[in-house]
Formats: C-alpha cells, sequence, structure tokens
C-alpha cells in the first residue's frame, strides 16, 4: 500500500494543477477573451483540471484511508463530506470564467480562499482553532 506521503503529495499536486487551469482560465476571460477565442488552449486547460481533480481525489481518499479516517463503523468523518462538496465546487469553477467574464477576476480571490478553507477543514490550520 503507498505511503502516507505519497498520495499526500499526489493530492497536493492535483490541488496546484487544479488552481492553475481555473486562474488560466479565468485570466484570459478576465483579459476580454472568449470561449471560442481560446481554443486549443482551454481544451488543454480543462484536460489539466480533468486529471488534476483526479489526482486531488484520488490523493485525498487515499491519504485519508492511509490515515485510518475511512472504512470504520461511523463511515465517512464529516469533515471529508466537507471536502467531497468542496471538491464538487472546484470541478464546476472552469464554468465560470466564459459565462460570467465580467466575474473572472474574482475568482482570483475565491479560489485561493476555497483551498484555505479546504486545508482548515482537515486540520491543516490547527493552531488557528485554539
Amino acid at each position: 500500500m503507498p505511503s502516507y506521503k505519497l498520495y499526500k503529495m499526489i493530492h497536493l499536486a492535483g490541488v496546484v494543477a487544479v488552481c492553475m487551469s481555473v486562474a488560466g482560465m479565468s485570466f484570459h476571460a478576465w483579459l476580454g477573451g472568449t470561449k471560442e477565442a481560446a481554443g486549443a488552449a482551454r481544451k488543454q486547460l480543462m484536460a489539466l483540471h480533468g486529471v488534476a481533480m483526479f489526482l486531488s481525489l484520488l490523493g485525498g481518499m487515499g491519504a485519508a484511508a492511509t490515515a485510518g479516517f475511512l472504512g470504520g463503523e461511523a463511515g465517512f468523518p464529516h469533515w471529508v463530506m466537507l471536502k467531497l462538496v468542496l471538491w464538487l465546487i472546484f470541478g464546476a469553477l472552469p464554468v465560470l470564467p466564459y459565462r460570467k467574464p465580467e466575474h473572472s477576476k474574482w475568482l482570483f480571490v475565491a479560489v485561493p480562499l476555497l483551498v484555505a478553507f479546504a486545508a482548515w477543514t482537515a486540520g491543516g490550520f490547527l493552531p488557528l482553532t485554539r
């Protein structure tokens, strides 16, 4: 079985790639680009987004299972369910820049805040809660 550190590295690489793909599309739309003008670059960013979403799910669930948070009588902990909801939100983010280009600049604020919240839900910032 792969180690917890390997799963965590896969998860973090996926999260970074998701953020990069959303940022690329948001920046293009912010500068006035359209879905049609993006062409092959948009397709590549969407492919990156899809692969990165898979990697973040694989790494996150693998890390949670390796750490012993999954598979008990209690089922999924609440923070895992919250992370899955956040995963669905991140999955929908590439739709926003071209549908609402006037809001694409706000994704540069929203995405880091969502990432920070996702890290906090798993205990990444426990000193802030004490």
